[in-house]
């Protein structure tokens, strides 16, 4: 006789998008090109600490806030690659993720990629697909 097996599922809604960055800049100018270009303020802060089941260690992983009270959106420049490996694997190609908290518009994230794309030292900015990310319980940190 076998035992009845049941699936637990659980559905979070997401209230966020997350777009990718591709830029050779280090974190710190690329946030100060786009605090120039865009008017935004992106600020540093404390570092996100994520721990790494693959490495079984912590990942210390840079962090930049710039909050629009305005259209009541939160925008986090989060770095990929770190020391000890990448904030998100699936995704090396990308160096940095925008993370867009709140209610957001299509038209607003058109508006950001356009934007960021008319940085030079951007290479390029695209959306994220979240459905294809392994670890999203990693952007579920806010």
């Amino acid at each position: 006789m076998c035992a009845k097996k049941h699936k637990l599922s659980v559905s979070i809604d997401e209230d966020y998008c997350l777009l990718g960055i591709v830029s050779d800049e280090p974190d710190y100018k690329l946030c100060w090109l786009i605090n120039q270009q865009t008017g935004t303020s992106f600020a540093r802060a404390e570092d996100l600490k994520i721990f790494s089941i693959k490495l079984n260690e912590e990942q210390l992983v840079s962090l930049f806030i710039h909050d629009d009270e305005q259209r009541m959106l939160t925008f986090r420049m989060i770095v990929n690659r770190t020391s000890t490996g990448y904030f998100l694997p699936e995704l090396k190609n990308i160096d940095y993720f925008l993370h867009i908290q709140g209610e957001v518009i299509p038209e607003d994230i058109n508006e950001v990629m356009r934007g960021l794309n008319a940085i030079p030292a951007v290479r390029m900015c695209v959306p994220v697909d979240i459905g294809k990310v392994r670890e999203r319980d990693k952007l579920q940190l806010w």
